[in-house]
């Protein structure tokens, strides 16, 4: 595959490749190089402005950037920051480029991204939905993997709503088609947002409880509930400012946010994903709703047979309630390397499987 040169692009995306998927994906249109990447992008990054537009959808503006390793690339690994993902994701022990870096050397190309506003806002006329708007993520990434990446295994890294942005792609938009390998930090946090709005409180939810399927460590309990920024930005990203309030929420209200939940109830969503192997990370510490989250979407993995390779790790003494990289695995490694190593892994890791 080659990269995208052209100064005005259009790309349309087979309907063959979306025949599982629940919603449509987009176009990414406008593709327009820019002389220079904008702050938080790796130094020597190649950077472009581009258009997604999705069915339904208010048209978004996103930067993207990407950079080649010394020599052949062994694949591609597109990381998505958290909340709006309005920043690129730089994410790292001691230094803003350690993920970058680490990939990097390891002979990955890199690709960053960051949208002019948040990607979970809808815009328009229709009713809101952070399901719908996961296609603007879901179609970028797929058009890089078609225009950007260039050779080995295409791969993803999300942290907190970033890791909900590529498993809408997986569990939406069909994106298992093409992913060989996805880190999912701190989330996704959009597993049940009935849950985490509904007034009354929903139940403590147990992680990984003992025998469930992947899980690396002892269980614990965290709340489903949003709270704090990310209440504020959840109210506003689904248009309902009754989430978490002072009143018990409407049937509507809890029905439009298990609709747009990643685990919604519905055979449409799904949780097939024979050629992509998914490496998951949860802070045991701080109540914050992402390890609860995270949970009801991880426990629609039950057997082998449904993904290629597949571990869920408990992650203590975080930064916070989900700053993993600060933390240490059950084994007393780092989590943040534990996480480039199983991305690196020539066995379980962002290796070609499609």
């Amino acid at each position: 595959m080659k990269k995208a040169i052209w100064i005005t692009a259009v790309f349309v995306f087979s309907t063959a490749l979306c025949s599982l998927a629940q919603n449509q994906l987009g176009k990414v249109i406008d593709v327009r190089p820019e002389a220079s990447c904008p702050h938080g992008y790796f130094t020597g990054m190649h950077c472009s402005q581009a258009t997604v537009t999705c069915p339904n959808l208010a048209n978004l503006n996103v930067t993207y950037g990407y950079a080649d390793p010394a020599g052949k690339s062994v694949g591609t690994v597109f990381l998505h920051n958290g909340a709006g993902g309005t920043t690129p994701y730089a994410a790292g022990l001691n230094s803003s480029e350690n993920y970058l870096q680490s990939y990097l050397q390891a002979g990955y190309q890199i690709v960053q991204v960051s949208w002019a506003s948040d990607w979970e806002i809808v815009g328009g006329s229709n009713s809101a939905s952070i399901g719908m708007a996961a296609c603007r993520p879901a179609t970028l990434m797929q058009y890089i993997y078609q225009n950007v990446h260039t050779s080995g295994a295409m791969c993803a890294q999300g942290q907190s709503a970033g890791s909900a942005a590529i498993a809408y792609a997986l569990t939406w938009y069909n994106a298992s088609s093409y992913l060989d390998k996805v880190e999912l930090i701190s989330g996704p946090v959009f597993g049940d947002i009935e849950h985490g709005c509904a007034v009354p409180d929903a139940s403590r939810v147990t992680v990984c409880p003992a025998g469930q399927f992947g899980c690396v460590g002892s269980s614990w309990q965290d709340v489903p509930e949003y709270a704090g920024g990310y209440l504020a930005a959840v109210r506003s990203w689904t248009q309902n400012s009754s989430c978490q309030g002072n009143r018990r929420t409407s049937p509507q209200s809890n029905n439009n946010w298990q609709t747009m939940s990643l685990v919604n109830g519905t055979s449409s969503n799904n949780f097939f994903y024979p050629q992509t192997a998914m490496g998951g990370w949860l802070c045991s510490n701080g109540l914050n709703n992402s390890a609860a989250q995270g949970e009801y979407y991880y426990t629609n993995f039950t057997t082998s047979s449904q993904i290629a390779d597949y571990s869920l790790t408990r992650v203590d003494n975080c930064e916070g309630a989900e700053g993993v990289e600060q933390g240490k695995t059950p084994s007393g490694e780092s989590a943040f390397s534990a996480i480039v190593t199983d991305m690196t892994d020539s066995s379980v890791g962002c290796v070609q499987r499609h």
